[in-house]
C-alpha cells in the first residue's frame, strides 16, 4: 500500500475500532468478499503487502455494518471520502 507507517497504523486501528462497533466477527466481515484469509488479514492490518482496493473494500463494508448496527462509525482519517476519487484513479476500487 502507498501509505506511510503512521497512516497504516492509524488505518488499521480505525478498521478494528469499526469492526467492534459493527458487532460482527472477522469471518462475517470477510464473508461475501473474494478475499482469502491472507488477503483479509493484510487488509485489516493495512500491511505494506495489502492491496489498497482490499483495504477500501473492508472500510466500506464496515461503514455499512456499523450503520446497520445503529451506530456511528469511527471516522477514517486517511481513507476519507475526499481521498476516494484520487484512489480510484490509481486502484480499481470495488
Amino acid at each position: 500500500m502507498s501509505l506511510n507507517i503512521e497512516q497504516r497504523h492509524r488505518t488499521a486501528a480505525e478498521l478494528h475500532a469499526n469492526l467492534a462497533l459493527a458487532g460482527v466477527t472477522e469471518a462475517h466481515l470477510r464473508a461475501g468478499t473474494d478475499l482469502d484469509e491472507r488477503e483479509f488479514r493484510e487488509a485489516m492490518h493495512a500491511s505494506p503487502r495489502s492491496r489498497p482496493e482490499h483495504v477500501w473494500l473492508l472500510r466500506d463494508r464496515l461503514v455499512v455494518l456499523v450503520h446497520a448496527n445503529g451506530k456511528q462509525p469511527v471516522p477514517f482519517t486517511v481513507l476519507t471520502e475526499d481521498m476516494r476519487a484520487p484512489a480510484s484513479v490509481r486502484f480499481p476500487l470495488q
